[in-house]
């Protein structure tokens, strides 16, 4: 399958996953999809109880506000990180894609894709501060530190550069079918990657000039910066990897292996712990930035596009115009009864790794064990086996 274009396209998979992979837990409206094992920390992940197209979404860290576009709504919701409860729905921009927050401006930015419009809101009381005419407005990435706003068109293949004191356009640049984008604000550095090329093109704002650009492996999408430590990582969709660039030679210094269809990536800058979005495979790869491997895999309904609260440590991940789900992160592992207790379905509990799920004869009690063991206890009929 050859991705040509920096746009949305379903994976349509005849691939099925283990039911060991996926968990639901109800508490009251809110549903826990999947419980997940790393390595000191254990996920989960709820799907909140409400009817928003998630698109794309964009976290104010300051005021703990999550900003997600509805793409087919035409509207900007506002969702609290504390409750996950929705604050306010805005109307907006038609068909809103990008979303970008500026928390020292108290600004969010909103692309309507197909209106060819850039919306400008105050975070303060939501209210539409001005509308720019663009052309295509797809990613949006915010440096906070130079109130800058960057814009890719993939239509016009060019990325905007937008003053954020004015409102104004002050200057673009070309790239082939531009697709994710971010800046370093440390450096004030760009990073917009080129998905019919398969290149990173690297942008210095303060000469306006292209530095470089570089090869990375087929088809990059999703593209994040840790700024703490100068580090990109670029998602490669027909590659299933994650490309490591070092912001200080420009070059590529490590390749990941993740799961199918890679989307996006974030990084959350206090752990120095990067997560991808898998489409094909319907999960996030947790890896550890100080090594460069991967931690963990989380199971997720819709994982595509991917947002962060770094001071939290919530995850906020999407479909186009699908559900969304909200993973959040604790030390605390549950055993299966427990698990139960909280309202796990038997077949979707989660064990520890090494161990493998299986059922006691004859309440369908779920236990982990080691698959020696599962062997030898089926034989003995004290458990379940998979064709009883």
């Amino acid at each position: 399958m050859r991705i040509k274009y920096c746009k949305f396209f379903e994976i349509n998979s005849s691939k099925i996953f283990l039911i060991a992979l996926f968990a639901v837990i109800t508490f009251g409206s809110t549903n826990f999809m999947g419980l997940a094992f790393a390595e000191d920390s254990f996920y989960y992940v709820i799907t909140p109880d409400f009817k928003v197209n998630s698109t794309s979404a964009s976290v104010d860290e300051k005021t703990n506000q999550v900003y997600i576009t509805d793409f087919f709504g035409g509207k900007l919701v506002v969702l609290d990180g504390n409750t996950n409860e929705i604050l306010e729905s805005i109307d907006t921009v038609k068909t809103p894609f990008g979303v970008g927050v500026n928390s020292e401006t108290k600004t969010v930015y909103v692309g309507g894709e197909f209106a060819n419009t850039l919306s400008i809101l105050n975070t303060t009381n939501n209210q539409l501060i001005k509308e720019i005419p663009l052309d295509d407005p797809y990613d949006i990435a915010v440096d906070s530190k130079s109130n800058t706003v960057y814009v890719t068109s993939d239509r016009l293949d060019l990325v905007y550069v937008i003053d954020g004191a004015t409102n104004e356009i002050e200057t673009s640049f070309e790239v082939l079918i531009p697709c994710g984008i971010a800046v370093n604000p440390l450096t004030g550095i760009v990073y917009v990657t080129s998905e019919s090329e398969n290149l990173v093109h690297v942008w210095d704002r303060k000469s306006n000039q292209q530095i470089t650009t570089i090869k990375v492996e087929e088809s990059p999408r999703g593209v994040t910066v840790n700024p703490v430590t100068n580090m990109i990582y670029v998602t490669n969709q027909e590659s299933n990897t994650i490309s490591v660039i070092d912001g200080m030679q420009n070059k590529v210094v490590d390749t990941i292996k993740v799961g199918e269809v890679p989307r996006r990536t974030v990084v959350d800058v206090q752990s120095n712990i990067i997560y991808v979005t898998n489409q094909g495979s319907k999960d996030i790869t947790v890896i550890d930035g100080f090594e460069n491997n991967v931690i963990k895999t989380i199971p997720v309904k819709e994982p595509f596009e991917i947002a962060i609260n770094s001071e939290s440590g919530k995850l906020y991940s999407m479909y186009y115009g699908g559900e969304l789900s909200i993973v959040t992160k604790t030390n605390i592992q549950h055993s299966p009864l427990k698990q139960t207790q909280l309202g796990v379905e038997p077949q979707y509990v989660m064990c520890k790794e090494g161990l493998d799920l299986a059922f006691k004869s004859p309440n369908f009690e779920p236990a982990c064990l080691k698959p020696t063991s599962i062997e030898k206890l089926t034989n003995r009929h004290w458990l379940i086996s998979d064709n009883q």
